[in-house]
């Protein structure tokens, strides 16, 4: 068989009462290689297995052509070299901060294997699973050498232009008179506009709000007027849960 190694071989063949007709080996054992010889390398041939060494050199030429392709895909959905600030990645998800979301491509990147895309601030994170790691430096050796082919085409960057403008004439609408009632009672419950140092929208849900004394925030009025969850991450720091329209509330507290 092929497990017998050199031990059991002395110990079975020339060793002990058992041992007996041990130079048979050498007549067998050519016979038998030969055999296997004969049989792998016909069979190996005849269905062009690709046994270590024998691999597809073609193949893995345009594996790497296809990681090149992938980085571009990226870059590209991202909206291009010139709209990316910053890569990053985490164990599952791409962090990637650009200059403008409204050209982030998200339903190509869903296309390219995203199981979502989500939007912080002016941060894109594409949920890719163990792979965003190595996704992400792809798109930095493919940005190191790439030329213009890194941007997107002019036509792309101007249909853009249309969503950016929609997003600045929402922003400049007048507020519906229940969310402006609700803004005014949060804008109170926080101490007042002179309390607040910073307010952002985050997450789709959260405001994120900069107290200059904490002690003025008075959370029952917040709640009472439509916050669901007060949470301070640090001294003077506060996640406010507020739903869906947090962005719109975050302007007004803003204005």
């Amino acid at each position: 068989t092929f497990s017998q190694g050199g031990i059991d071989f002395l110990m079975f063949n020339l060793i002990g009462n058992k041992s007996h007709n041990a130079w048979y080996v050498f007549i067998l054992g050519p016979i038998y290689a030969a055999i296997y010889y004969s049989v792998f390398r016909f069979v190996i041939l005849k269905f062009n297995l690709n046994t270590p060494g024998r691999e597809d050199e073609d193949g893995a030429a345009q594996d790497a052509v296809s990681e090149d392709q992938r980085a571009r895909a990226l870059v590209l959905a991202f909206g291009g070299r010139s709209n990316i600030s910053n890569l990053d990645a985490c164990i599952t998800r791409l962090r990637i901060a650009v200059k403008n979301p409204a050209q982030v491509d998200q339903a190509k990147l869903k296309a390219m294997g995203a199981s979502g895309v989500v939007q912080v601030g002016s941060g894109i994170q594409a949920i890719f699973g163990p792979l965003s790691e190595n996704l992400k430096t792809d798109m930095e050796i493919y940005l190191k050498t790439a030329g213009d082919d890194a941007e997107l085409p002019a036509a792309a960057v101007s249909a853009a232009a249309p969503a950016v403008a929609a997003v600045a004439s929402s922003a400049s609408a007048p507020l519906d008179p229940q969310l402006a009632a609700t803004a005014a009672a949060v804008l109170a419950a926080l101490g007042g506009r002179g309390n607040v140092a910073q307010v952002e929208a985050i997450a789709h849900t959260r405001l994120r709000v900069v107290l200059k004394q904490s002690a003025s925030f008075d959370q029952a009025a917040a709640q009472q007027a439509g916050v669901v969850t007060c949470v301070e991450t640090q001294p003077g720091t506060w996640h406010l849960v507020v739903g869906d329209q947090a962005a719109t509330l975050a302007q007004a507290l803003q204005g």
